[in-house]
């Protein structure tokens, strides 16, 4: 999963805890190896909803899963990230704290695991022979889809994502806001100077309050797409003001044009 979407991600917490005592229930034993890759992860993204997340997640994950955890192995660590984790590790019983290693080198924590795990259970983005995780993510997509990216924005006053779309492919954009005084999204071909909008600007609001689940909307025209080959800039204007900073999630979903 690529890291910007932990900002977007909440549970809830009732129906969790049913789901997993419900789910386990069904083992008599029942250990995981954990792999969290890190790669890519910036200080943005570390904000004080996505601590907030994490902090519920491992109060959850200390109910519902106690002793699973075999080992959880954290790779692709930037610098900073040490800092975060010694608040994060205050968050975790101690016994599982000991569980979790971090590696930042590549070389070795491809070694690491694979004395954790077997050869032919490792997927093969991570030194082993298994099915690459990219292609397992894309069976569990919508059908047809052939690749999604996700781009989490900063935005003070206004900010822009360009997109390439290759031939032969199309796309629809979804975004994710938070923002209760809302975005003003418009699209573009970047490669077009002077070009008009691809489609009217659309205006989108959170409906809900901090605590809620970001409001998702799709800012390409329903049932239509975006056929490549170009460059999709998506340019987002803030209804807040130039004093605050809010954050959108945006998804690009790419199919074959053939589908």
């Amino acid at each position: 999963m690529d890291s910007s979407i932990v900002t977007c991600l909440c549970s809830k917490h009732a129906s969790y805890l049913t789901f997993s005592f419900f789910d386990l229930g069904h083992f008599s034993r029942f250990e995981c190896v954990c792999i969290l890759d890190l790669e890519h992860l910036t200080t943005a993204q570390l904000g004080s909803r996505a601590l907030a997340i994490i902090k519920q997640q491992t109060a959850i994950d200390s109910v519902c899963f106690p002793e699973t955890l075999s080992r959880m192995v954290i790779v692709n660590a930037p610098r900073f990230f040490s800092l975060s984790w010694k608040l994060i590790k205050g968050w975790i019983d101690q016994r599982t704290a000991n569980k979790i290693e971090i590696i930042s080198s590549k070389s070795a924590w491809k070694k690491r695991l694979l004395e954790l795990v077997d050869e032919d259970q490792l997927p093969s983005d991570y030194g082993g022979k298994s099915e690459n995780t990219n292609v397992s993510l894309m069976k569990e997509a919508p059908g047809g889809m052939s690749r999604q990216h996700t781009e989490l924005v900063t935005i003070r006053k206004h900010a822009s994502h360009t997109f390439d779309v290759a031939a032969g492919e199309k796309v629809s954009i979804s975004v994710y806001v938070t923002s209760t005084e809302g975005f003003t999204f418009e699209l573009r071909d970047a490669k077009v100077k002077h070009g008009e909008p691809l489609f009217k600007s659309v205006n989108i609001v959170h409906k809900g309050t901090a605590k809620d689940h970001p409001t998702r909307s799709t800012i390409t025209p329903e049932g239509q797409f975006i056929e490549g080959p170009c460059s999709v800039k998506v340019r987002v204007d803030s209804k807040s003001g130039m004093m605050q900073s809010d954050k959108t999630l945006l998804v690009f979903s790419v199919f074959p044009t053939s589908n």
